[in-house]
């Protein structure tokens, strides 16, 4: 269970399984004429949604500051399927680890949000930029969905991971 908001379940539960997010790969198996298929991030390899949403250098080191950031040194994850079921034995509460999986999911929708502002708007990509968004936006959104409890900003920022007063409301 999750209890992010419903347009990132749609966005990376729907479109990324079915194979549309429109990413390098993607477009050119649909027959759109592109110059490459190499990432636009860091063109270091092909643009896959794995790549664009996980295995980029770019977008890796945002993954390994926000699994640091809740205390998951050393954890890598090889595959967007694993990563967005975002189960962790880390955690032990259903409710913690429904927190760590909208907290993923919120990751993955703002990573993906950097990544087109840097390809299609010219923005500079800015991993410490990304992970200050992604701990302010799943902040404000998880923290919407606490019933009867208030998300301290000081914990949150700096010991995500322990969870145990948190009471969840299911969306």
């Amino acid at each position: 269970m999750t209890w992010c908001l419903r347009k990132l379940r749609f966005l990376f539960g729907v479109l990324e399984i079915k194979g549309r997010l429109p990413v390098q790969t993607e477009l050119d198996k649909r027959g759109i004429d592109l110059q490459s298929v190499r990432c636009l991030l860091c063109d270091g390899d092909v643009e896959s949604v794995t790549h664009s949403l996980l295995t980029c250098v770019k977008v890796y080191y945002v993954w390994q500051k926000v699994l640091n950031w809740w205390g998951f040194n050393g954890i890598t994850y090889t595959n967007l399927e694993e990563l967005l079921q975002g189960n962790t034995p880390h955690i032990a509460t259903d409710s913690g680890q429904g927190i760590w999986q909208s907290m993923i999911w919120t990751s993955g929708y703002l990573i993906w949000k950097n990544r087109n502002q840097a390809v299609f708007k010219n923005k500079s990509w800015s991993p410490p930029v990304a992970l200050s968004e992604i701990q302010s936006k799943s902040y404000e959104w998880i923290g919407k969905r606490i019933k009867g409890k208030h998300i301290d900003w000081h914990n949150w920022f700096h010991n995500p991971s322990d969870t145990s007063a948190y009471k969840i409301v299911k969306d």
